[in-house]
């Protein structure tokens, strides 16, 4: 039998360290190694995360989502990774028992989450490890366009790093057991295990909460109009659609039509002056409608043969709703073209009401001809609340 090797480390401070610097609670316990690597991954996947997050909704943040989202993982799970290994660590340490382990069971699990199955090949399984690799090379692609794909694929991963760890425990457990331990309980070390794993679950919990909302976004690929009618009397057309709670009223001199599949309702006045659309489209509540003007900027810049820019922005009312009215002019040869876009949130669902009026490149373009008309529609306009 081996006797213990007792090193007496605190796991508060070397969960402490961790929390506040990944990577150093790991050296504080000696393991040099593994925080530096901690330290060397962890940071610069923080910063270009944060970077990534202050350019949410941004057209340039849009390309990026999906580095996002895999940087966004890669910190979170090697910030809970630090502490929590630094706090066992520093356990075991203690008890003596940290000498005897050749593989971790908390790098093995760490190693599968992040990767398609180097945890296998830590723990000397070449044969799963490669199994793992390439099966996942295969299926992966095709399931990362989805919401539930990435669903499947992290819990895919959480099984692997749940298996590897049960490997290199009960390896542990076959080598502790020819350690000589103690008779009676552990002493205690003063600070109770339930705060770091408690800790850890609830940032667990809020990654997959955020995975979730994907799947709760609304899709609005192809609007359905199977309920939709259009009614016309002497004082105007309405148009009402109960699938999405939404009715709108234009004036009698207007056509309304609803064929288009990503648009509510298409109106165009009888001169062809001026025209609106009602769209809905999938908002995630991490964005602002701030950021609908980027977007729409970043649009009109890839316009060809077009001059294109934002006039202004201001605060808004839209059907009760508070909103955002943004005013864009677009020129091409001797005819400006002046669109409102005024949009408001419900939920995960943004509702873009645009007005298009034709007007002269000379002259005033603030008090557009069609004014009136927008200004009956957008007071007749009903959305869910």
């Amino acid at each position: 039998m081996f006797k213990p090797q007792p090193v007496p480390k605190s796991p508060f401070v070397a969960f402490l360290l961790s929390l506040v610097f990944p990577g150093a609670g790991q050296i504080y316990c000696g393991k040099t190694s593994r925080g530096l690597w901690t330290l060397a991954i962890f940071l610069p996947a923080l910063v270009i995360t944060v970077y990534l997050t202050v350019q949410l909704g941004s057209p340039e943040g849009n390309e990026d989502t999906f580095f996002w989202g895999i940087l966004l993982r890669i910190t979170l799970f090697l910030y809970v990774f630090a502490f929590l290994d630094a706090f066992f660590t520093a356990r075991e340490m203690t008890a003596g028992t940290d000498a005897f382990i050749a593989e971790s069971p908390r790098v093995a699990a760490i190693l599968n989450l992040l990767t398609r199955g180097f945890g296998y090949f830590y723990l000397g399984k070449r044969r799963l490890g490669f199994a793992v690799f390439f099966g996942l090379m295969f299926f992966q692609a095709p399931l990362v366009k989805t919401a539930a794909g990435g669903l499947v694929i992290e819990f895919t991963l959480a099984a692997m790093g749940a298996h590897a760890y049960s490997i290199a425990r009960q390896t542990e457990k076959e080598i502790l057991a020819t350690v000589q331990l103690p008779a009676g309980p552990a002493p205690s070390t003063g600070f109770p295990r339930s705060i770091p794993i408690g800790l850890a679950l609830v940032l667990a919990a809020g990654y997959l909460a955020l995975l979730v909302l994907g799947l709760l976004l609304p899709d609005y690929s192809h609007v359905d109009q199977s309920t939709a009618r259009v009614s016309r009397d002497s004082q105007g057309v309405t148009y009402q659609n109960p699938a999405y709670e939404v009715s709108l009223r234009v004036p009698a001199s207007w056509t309304v039509t609803h064929d288009e599949p990503t648009y509510i309702l298409l109106a165009v006045r009888s001169d062809r002056a001026c025209s609106i659309t009602l769209q809905p489209l999938a908002w995630s509540p991490l964005l602002g409608l701030a950021s609908f003007k980027g977007q729409l900027s970043y649009q009109l810049s890839k316009t060809k043969d077009l001059t294109a820019e934002v006039l202004d922005e201001q605060p808004a009312v839209l059907s009760l709703l508070p909103a955002r009215d943004i005013r864009v002019s677009v020129k091409q040869g001797t005819k400006r073209l002046i669109e409102h876009h005024v949009i408001a949130r419900k939920g995960m669902t943004l509702y873009d009401l645009s007005t298009y009026e034709l007007a002269d490149d000379e002259g005033n373009v603030a008090e557009p001809p069609c004014s009136s008309d927008f200004r009956f529609i957008r007071e007749n306009l009903v959305l869910p609340h």
